[in-house]
């Protein structure tokens, strides 16, 4: 689904001999999840007279084999500073945080950064160059939000760019942004949350029985675990010819898995998990009753101390 449908975007045609991590990206996908993360970062900006007019922050992804599409999973709020004079950037707490999910085994690395403001002002183009050296070899990207809503429900559109340089000194502030189509990427599963926050504001209604969401999901839930029911036992006694891929859905959705490839073994995922809790409370049963043990032995130890 595309987040700008009137995009004017500009694709670069650089020749075959040029490297493809040189090359501006020609798509960039961003999840839900980033998207409600900028809007909660903008929504909870100080509010004094002196902040800043936007915010700012790390963008988080994967880029494809050659570079051309770039897929944002993950950003986190960078703190700054800026007037009609200066800005700063608090670069420490960004490397800080990169450093941190990097030991945290996060595979996202630094694909851009966003800010809250659907015009770009002569300070991007100095943030654009030091994310540009945080992304080397390849190009940074930028996201921009615009988070003013009309009555009319316009607004809160997303516009990818990326900067090259122009002029013949090589400095941060002279360079030119190109426009980059932006489309928003989400999961089959995750569809039913996502119309859930675009829908309008569900009327809360007295004649409607309690819990009304949840007791028509439980129905739904019942009824696909007797299709689920009908199907094994049609196939286990060979009315129905099996089908490998509902198959292993089904081996995946019980946790079930072969122990490994080529093996014959099918033991794992539900009783495995149950032998692990099994043994887990075993051993936590085991260590309350030595504790319990050992503490009454030292109780015993001092009152036989204090009569003699």
């Amino acid at each position: 689904m595309s987040l700008d449908t009137s995009s004017s975007a500009i694709h670069l045609n650089l020749p075959p001999t040029s490297s493809s991590q040189l090359r501006a990206p020609n798509l960039i996908t961003v999840h839900p999840s980033v998207i409600a993360s900028i809007l909660t970062h903008h929504s909870r900006r100080p509010t004094e007279a002196d902040s800043s007019p936007r915010v700012i922050g790390t963008l988080m992804g994967t880029r494809s084999d050659n570079g051309q599409e770039i897929d944002v999973r993950a950003c986190f709020a960078v703190p700054h500073k800026e007037d009609e004079q200066q800005i700063a950037v608090d670069m420490p707490f960004q490397q800080g945080m990169v450093q941190l999910l990097a030991k945290n085994g996060a595979k996202e690395s630094i694909v851009g950064w966003y800010a809250t403001h659907p015009t770009l002002n002569p300070y991007s183009a100095l943030i654009q160059n030091y994310f540009t050296g945080e992304t080397a070899p390849y190009p940074s990207v930028h996201l921009t939000i615009d988070t003013e809503l009309d009555p009319s429900g316009k607004g809160l559109g997303v516009k990818g760019w990326v900067s090259t340089s122009l002029g013949l000194s090589a400095k941060p502030e002279n360079c030119v942004f190109l426009p980059v189509p932006v489309e928003i990427k989400y999961a089959e599963s995750e569809r039913a949350a996502l119309d859930l926050l675009t829908g309008p504001a569900p009327t809360p209604s007295p004649a409607l029985p309690p819990l009304p969401a949840l007791s028509s999901s439980l129905s739904q839930l019942s009824s696909l675990i007797d299709q689920t029911l009908a199907y094994v036992q049609s196939v286990n006694a060979g009315s129905q010819a099996p089908n490998v891929e509902v198959g292993r859905y089904l081996l995946e959705g019980l946790g079930r898995w072969s122990a490994s490839a080529g093996s014959n073994e099918d033991e794992g995922g539900v009783k495995a998990g149950l032998q692990d809790t099994l043994t887990v409370s075993y051993l936590s049963n085991l260590v309350r009753s030595q504790v319990e043990l050992a503490g009454r032995l030292a109780l015993l130890q001092q009152q036989q101390q204090v009569a003699q």
